[in-house]
């Protein structure tokens, strides 16, 4: 069994140990750019195309995501540079700290990544310009390359997720890492 599919099983199971989710928990975003957004240093970048808001944690505005419950959470950013010969650096930041970052080189290059935190009710996820980088994300109203997504994949509080160590719950899987 490949790393992510055993970590992504651990995930499910602790949802469901804890209490599958009921109702009105739904918490989902995603949302892209329909036009080309010159970016400079540290700027957010505020998506304005939203496609599905449930839970109403994006604000189109800001673009940030604020959680409106504590859980686990999955987020996925992609971006598309435009023709600018400038270097694409991109930064999904929970709060202040850094999670992951998407890079590109050359022109029209692309770039995805994917990440699973905990978050408090109230923390706040967003994209930003890495700083001291400035390029030009591409986009237009029909091709939506740029985008920003994230999901609660259970609720949990913090004492449970041993400061985003799932493992802890879990002492006899075989996890690296832990």
């Amino acid at each position: 069994m490949s790393p992510i599919i055993a970590f992504l099983s651990v995930v499910l199971a602790a949802c469901f140990v804890n209490g599958a989710p009921t109702g009105n928990t739904i918490v989902a975003f995603s949302a892209g750019l329909t036009h080309t957004m010159p970016l400079t240093s540290g700027e957010t970048i505020r998506y304005n195309k939203v496609f599905t808001n449930i839970g109403g944690g994006y604000d189109v505005t800001t673009g940030n995501f604020k959680a409106p419950k504590g859980g686990v959470y999955a987020f996925t950013i992609h971006g598309y540079d435009a023709n600018t010969d400038k270097a694409m650096w991109i930064e999904l930041k929970k709060n202040t700290e850094l999670l992951v970052s998407i890079s590109g080189y050359n022109s029209h290059s692309s770039a995805g990544n994917s990440v699973i935190v905990y978050l408090s009710a109230g923390e706040t996820v967003y994209v930003q310009a890495r700083p001291n980088q400035s390029f030009s994300l591409f986009g237009k109203i029909d091709q939506v390359y740029a985008t920003f997504s994230g999901y609660m994949i259970g609720e949990m509080d913090r004492s449970q997720s041993d400061s985003g160590n799932i493992f802890q719950q879990f002492p006899n899987f075989p996890a690296a890492g832990r």
